[in-house]
């Protein structure tokens, strides 16, 4: 459903002057940034002129009020419409670590709407101090504030005048209190909210992982990274919220560089308690061998049109079928009993998804036997 994809800057520019404008006509809501691995993206386009892909469009919103669950669904029917179709099952509390030995603490509420194949994801935070305990990495703080009354062709209009990203900050066009651009930049992200690491130590290796090796490119994490990361990942791998933990995964299987993500998570000790299945098949592959096993998976699935036509009927699902054919090509590499470990697990968070994936299994266990390459016969030479 939700695809990285190029977008030009006045799609996003529409999108987003349709947000402010709901959310400040009927909502009161003016404080509206964009966030997350938005935000360098769009600086990247503007300022080095890599093409603008995204597959969630991630907007930062500040209520200076509490807001509940309430507020959040009202906002999402408010601007339920062709241009953005409201996902409902994905409205869920943005939990974040305050304090090392603290519970993880509401700080605000999410809400996703589907775009044409682009996941819009608004946070609204209560407060000023409920934001400062969002982002994991210093490239995850960067934020892109605009209004109803400007839209996003104009403060990028403002920002290509700047003429760089050093100028554009100093000019107040966007703020970047951690450093963040210039650690993008460099492809050396720095973690900063390790609170959040102790209290959701998987989910947050998922994030990280995937932002280092989906958006920086990178093969490897760095030792300033791993090691902490690892450790955390021994004596912690219980806690953390199991909905979002899948959720994420799940994401990741769509990835561009989904098989290295899913090796380097591996690394870190990631699956070790939690789907040991999943690590088991990793290490049965060897290195580079999932990449192989998705190369396969998406090639073959492109001919299978009874496999498309079941994901393009799904309707709402957090997965999507590039997800599926990965999923599947790692669940054929391990036994059946584990295979339907895995699958509950993934029911957690998308059971639309893992039914879907769980009906496909034997037809693309039949299609993958089919297409091996067949052992070439040994000619037997006659005296």
């Amino acid at each position: 459903m939700h695809r990285m994809k190029a977008l030009p800057v006045w799609r996003l520019s529409g999108v987003l002057s349709l947000v402010a404008t709901e959310l400040r006509d009927n909502f009161g809501l003016t404080k509206v940034a964009i966030g997350g691995s938005s935000a360098p993206a769009l600086l990247d386009h503007l300022f080095t002129g890599s093409a603008l892909k995204m597959r969630d469009f991630d907007l930062i919103v500040v209520a200076d009020r509490l807001v509940d669950q309430d507020l959040v669904r009202a906002i999402g029917t408010a601007l339920d419409g062709p241009l953005m179709r409201f996902l409902p099952r994905y409205i869920y509390p943005r939990m974040r670590a305050r304090g090392e030995d603290s519970d993880l603490w509401n700080a605000g509420w999410g809400v996703i709407w589907d775009a044409h194949g682009t996941e819009v994801d608004l946070s609204i935070f209560h407060d000023a101090a409920s934001l400062t305990l969002n982002g994991l990495m210093n490239v995850d703080r960067i934020l892109i504030p605009f209004s109803a009354d400007r839209s996003l062709n104009e403060t990028a209009a403002r920002m290509l005048t700047a003429t760089s990203a050093e100028a554009a900050l100093a000019a107040n066009l966007f703020e970047d209190p951690w450093g963040g651009y210039a650690s993008w930049v460099h492809r050396s992200p720095v973690i900063v909210a390790w609170n959040a690491v102790h209290a959701a130590p998987i989910e947050c290796a998922i994030r990280i992982v995937r932002a280092s090796a989906n958006k920086l490119h990178l093969n490897q994490l760095h030792p300033e990274l791993a090691d902490p990361l690892r450790a955390s990942l021994i004596t912690g791998h219980e806690r953390g919220d199991r909905f979002l933990r899948v959720r994420n995964l799940v994401k990741l299987f769509h990835d561009d560089r989904a098989g290295v993500e899913l090796e380097m998570l591996h690394a870190l000790g990631a699956f070790a308690h939690w789907l040991p299945e999943v690590g088991e098949a990793i290490e049965k592959l060897g290195h580079g061998g999932l990449i192989h096993a998705f190369v396969e998976a998406d090639r073959d699935g492109r001919r299978d049109l009874q496999h498309h036509a079941a994901f393009a009927e799904a309707g709402e699902q957090g997965g999507d079928e590039v997800s599926a054919l990965r999923i599947e090509a790692l669940l054929l590499k391990m036994a059946a009993s584990k295979r339907e470990r895995v699958l509950d697990e993934i029911a957690v968070a998308e059971p639309m998804f893992a039914a879907l994936v769980r009906g496909q299994l034997p037809l693309v266990a039949r299609r993958t036997q089919r297409n091996a390459p067949r052992p070439a016969r040994q000619r037997v030479l006659r005296a």
